[in-house]
């Protein structure tokens, strides 16, 4: 994965032709990766959901708390989670942006 660092230093109006087309692959390479976290993401999130309901809803109502709150707890890292990742989306797609502004505009060298 690119570090925020690489991210940062990547200047698109600076590279030529080829430099823009590698840094593309790259990004367009994390981003089906980011992809397909998102979606396994998407089902923790969505089974965490489903348990905490389930346990909300039972009709024992000997419902433990302590289960409630980790699943509760559960549920949001799974959230936070996703979160992270779609902020890392929108960072990689505004690079990439930048990257093809550069190129429509014959940028660089």
């Amino acid at each position: 994965m690119l570090s925020a660092a690489e991210i940062a230093s990547c200047q698109p109006w600076a590279l030529d032709f080829g430099g823009r087309a590698a840094w593309r692959v790259r990004i367009v390479a994390e981003l089906v990766e980011i992809n397909s976290l998102h979606l396994r993401g998407e089902t923790r999130r969505a089974g965490a959901d489903i348990q905490l309901q389930g346990a909300l809803e039972a009709e024992d109502s000997i419902t433990d708390e302590t289960i409630v709150a980790g699943l509760r707890a559960f549920l949001q890292k799974a959230e936070d989670d996703l979160a992270a990742l779609e902020q890392r989306r929108d960072e990689l797609l505004v690079l990439l942006d930048t990257l093809n502004a550069a190129e429509a505009t014959g940028g660089g060298r």
